[in-house]
């Protein structure tokens, strides 16, 4: 008998390698939306200390950081500008899903009810979703946004209610601790950290941060958590 019943993906760098495909272009376009505005930076400093902080703490706060650091003559309007360009990033016609994705996908969607649960963008997700060509993979795609103060528990609880199932007949993959990982735990859902992408060295930082499996490919996936 199967021990799950249902199964939330994250997109970002659990299906879409969006640390390599999309993120190099929309940090480099945050920087120059705050230089434009008077930050005393060039791009390629900005960049970097965006990268090295992106594992510490959310964007919105990482270009306030930036901001704050080397000065910048409208600041609350290149924060604003900064947001909004990285999280509205162009998303190309066609991208391609992370090696063994697919077939992950293929494999589990007659044997599970797949979800999708992701955040950002409205607009934004729905043009990967779409570019990706994997809609017909899940029952229902959720797309949390987090500049609104919305977290993927609240998609964990609807999923956990309407497919009447108990919190441990869910199973949340994802490459965040902080999302994924501490929001499922704190459903009571069993979760699979996907180490990978520019968050990989996040650290736990509560008692929900600590994932029941991790696995750094999608080959692993479904013998790890015997799917």
């Amino acid at each position: 008998m199967k021990k799950y019943k249902a199964i939330a993906f994250d997109l970002d760098d659990t299906l879409l390698d969006t640390t390599n495909l999309l993120v190099p272009m929309a940090s480099r376009n945050a920087c120059l939306a705050m230089i434009a505005e008077g930050l005393q930076c060039d791009v390629e400093i900005c960049h970097q200390m965006r990268q090295d902080l992106s594992n510490q703490m959310s964007h919105p706060e990482i270009f306030e950081k930036i901001v704050k650091t080397f000065g910048c003559k409208n600041e609350k309007t290149a924060i604003a500008k900064a947001i909004q360009t990285f999280y509205s990033p162009e998303i190309p016609l066609r991208l391609p899903l992370m090696s063994g994705a697919e077939q992950n996908l293929q494999s589990l969607q007659g044997h599970y009810k797949l979800f999708l649960v992701t955040m950002g963008n409205f607009k934004t997700q729905q043009k990967k979703i779409q570019s990706l060509g994997i809609s017909k993979y899940f029952k229902e795609a959720f797309i949390v946004d987090g500049l609104k103060g919305e977290r993927k528990e609240m998609a964990f609880k609807k999923i956990l209610q309407q497919e009447n199932i108990r919190p441990d007949e869910l199973l949340s993959i994802g490459n965040r601790l902080s999302s994924e990982i501490r929001d499922g735990k704190k459903c009571g859902a069993e979760t699979c950290h996907f180490s990978y992408g520019e968050h990989e060295g996040e650290t736990p930082q509560t008692s929900f941060d600590h994932p029941d499996f991790t696995i750094t490919e999608h080959k692993e996936l479904i013998k790890t958590c015997a799917l």
